[in-house]
């Protein structure tokens, strides 16, 4: 009987597999993690860059759609800009006004999710802003907040409460 024992604790032939198990479970919580990781950052870079896109694209629109009378705001008439802003933003360019929207350049993120605020600034009174009503610069922020899709919500894992947020300013060039 001690004979057995002893050829059965010296036998190593399953060690390799054993020691594969115990670490199976752990090498997919690190890689697992890291893919999603790793997506969220890429979502988070591309609402960044597409924010930013949206926010050159407002730079370029005419004086008339901002108002700096007050404390600044897209001037009345301008929701068909703004609409074109959002557009812009969420799938690379604006719609004609029957078009079928396309898919979104990130999952489930909406022209809702995009909003747009205009301040003026009485700093500028020279320039190419010499000519503007209040001698004062528009700027526009286009920025978003989004529910962030995760890549391990599909294999049944409740992420959930993960925003992506992205926000870029230009002042009004009125080409």
């Amino acid at each position: 009987m001690m004979a057995v024992l002893r050829n059965l604790l010296g036998d190593t032939r399953a060690a390799a597999a054993a020691e594969m198990a115990l670490i199976l479970p752990m090498a997919f919580v690190l890689i697992f993690t890291t893919m999603e990781g790793g997506y969220y950052f890429q979502t988070e870079h591309k609402a960044i860059k597409y924010v930013r896109e949206g926010a050159r694209y407002a730079a370029r629109q005419n004086f008339s759609n901002y108002d700096c009378s007050g404390g600044g705001a897209l001037a009345t008439g301008s929701a068909n800009m703004q609409s074109a802003v959002q557009q812009v933003t969420v799938y690379g360019r604006p719609l004609g006004a029957n078009e079928t929207p396309p898919r979104a350049r990130i999952a489930d993120w909406q022209t809702s999710d995009v909003n747009i605020i205009v301040t003026c600034d009485a700093g500028y009174g020279t320039g190419l802003y010499a000519g503007t009503p209040d001698v004062k610069a528009p700027v526009v922020l286009v920025s978003t907040r989004f529910d962030y899709t995760p890549i391990l919500g599909m294999l049944g894992f409740d992420i959930r409460n993960i925003d992506v947020v992205a926000q870029a300013e230009a002042s009004v060039a009125g080409i």
